[in-house]
Order: structure tokens, then C-alpha cells, then sequence
């Protein structure tokens, strides 16, 4: 389940002052040798440039564990943990409702084996994406025709990435950015800012997302939140057309006080 299905109804508004921080597990599957534990140390690497992350699994291993507090929850005020499951769905089917959205990593030649992922997630209350790594132009057909979960991101071959795994480190992406995935698990809706400030106000969401083409539009749209009391954020995405999206969401207690 993201952010949104936790959010109370629209009959019954949210009060910035009674509103808890947000606790977003994310959670990464798929078979073996798909690359998984280390979409999950990338994902979680960037995770720590903004907030605490907890890491569950191997790509804990990566990191040190810091203490969560609440002075490092990130501008939206959201304590996150990055959960490493063991490959195949063994681990996926003990998970319960502890997950709030699923990422299921394959290549393109696993895709066929994506199904066998779904059928789990369809008994937890989680949000499910694809991810797909070692992506190649070639590849790109039949990801379009393939009918599965909704894309979050897909990441090259990029020999740098296994040469930095091996030699125990977190592996950086030059030209592309991890945090598409933050904002799908976040808010996968997207919004324009006058339909996004309305659900806000109108208690029909907890947190919106807004598409912003430009930093410059980006900090124009993050103020009009912040003006009107929400916290806010920029995540980057790989898309051609944008270069990010601004999240918006009603404040904690602590971020009131």
C-alpha cells in the first residue's frame, strides 16, 4: 500500500497536526541473478543522501545502520526502510502487510517470470512495479508488449556497476538517477499543481505529485506548497520530457511544531 492508500478518506480530512510521519517500507524481489540486491543498495544509497534509511537483507551489508530519529526524516518527514528480500517468492509470502510497495527486478529475458511474483503480491496490501535491469535497446519491443506490472525505472549494462559490487562498494550511476522509484512508491498519481494543491486542501490525498519540466519550475512549485504549510520535495526521474516532480504532503506533528 503507498502513502495514498493509507490516507484517510475524502469525508474525513486531514488534520497537519494529528497526521503521523510516514513509515514507507520498500521491498526488492525477483530470481537469482537478477541484479536485485544491487538495485537495492543503489536505491538505498541515495535514500542516505537525503534521510535516514534502515536496510534489511544482503544489501545491508553495504551500509552502516544509522539510529532513525526524527530530526533525520527528510523534508517530508518519512522514515524509510529498504527491505532486501532473499531471492524467489519464498521470503515475499512471510512478509504479511509489512511491505507498502513491492519492486520486482528481472532482465528482460525473466520476464516470463514476473507472474509467479505478482500472485504473492496480489495477497499482500502492497503497490507492485517493474524494475528491469541490464535494459538494452534491443530489449525495448518487447517491454512495451509485455503485460505486467506498471514500469518504475530500467537501468543499462553498465560493467561498472558488477565491477563495483564485487569489490564491495555501492555502485554509482553517472546519467541515471534512482529516485523515480522513491516518488512511485510515495505518489504514483500524477497532478497538476492546481489539482494537486485542491486534494491537499480538500483532504483527498496526503501527498500529491506534480510534474515540473524545469529546476527553475521546480522551486516555483515547491514554494507554493511550502507557502500554504506543506512540506515538500524534488525527486529527479530519467524521463525525456520533465526533469522531475515535486511531492507535497500535509506536515507531521513534529514538522508543526
Amino acid at each position: 500500500m503507498s502513502s495514498e492508500s493509507k490516507s484517510p478518506s475524502a469525508a474525513t480530512p486531514i488534520n497537519d497536526r494529528t497526521l503521523p510521519a510516514d513509515r514507507q517500507r520498500i521491498g526488492f524481489v525477483g530470481p537469482e541473478g537478477a541484479g536485485k540486491t544491487t538495485v537495492a543498495t543503489m536505491v538505498a544509497d541515495r535514500l542516505s543522501d537525503r534521510t535516514d534509511v534502515a536496510t534489511v537483507g544482503e544489501a545491508a551489508t553495504f551500509f552502516e545502520q544509522p539510529s532513525a530519529s526524527p530530526e533525520n526524516i527528510g523534508p517530508l518527514g518519512v522514515h524509510w526502510t529498504v527491505v532486501d528480500h532473499s531471492p524467489g517468492t519464498d521470503s515475499l509470502e512471510t512478509a504479511g502487510d509489512t511491505l507498502d510497495t513491492v519492486f520486482v527486478v528481472v532482465t528482460p529475458e525473466m520476464l516470463d517470470r514476473v507472474a509467479a511474483y505478482e500472485c504473492v503480491i496480489d495477497q499482500l496490501d502492497a503497490d507492485v512495479f517493474l524494475v528491469v535491469n541490464r535494459f538494452e535497446e534491443r530489449h525495448r519491443g518487447r517491454l512495451r508488449d509485455f503485460d505486467g506490472p506498471e514500469l518504475a525505472e530500467y537501468f543499462y549494462e553498465d560493467s561498472s556497476v558488477a565491477a563495483a559490487v564485487s569489490d564491495g562498494t555501492v555502485p554509482k550511476l553517472e546519467e541515471r538517477t534512482m529516485e523515480a522509484m522513491l516518488l512511485e512508491s510515495l505518489q504514483a498519481e500524477r497532478l497538476d499543481i492546481a489539482e494537486a494543491m485542491a486534494a491537499l486542501e480538500r483532504g483527498r490525498r496526503s501527498i500529491v505529485n506534480v510534474e515540473v519540466e524545469s529546476d527553475a519550475s521546480a522551486l516555483a512549485v515547491a514554494r507554493s506548497f511550502r507557502e500554504n504549510g506543506y512540506a515538500t520535495d524534488f525527486f529527479r526521474c530519467n524521463c525525456r520530457c520533465h526533469d522531475g516532480h515535486v511531492l507535497a504532503r500535509t506536515r507531521t506533528p513534529f514538522e508543526s511544531e
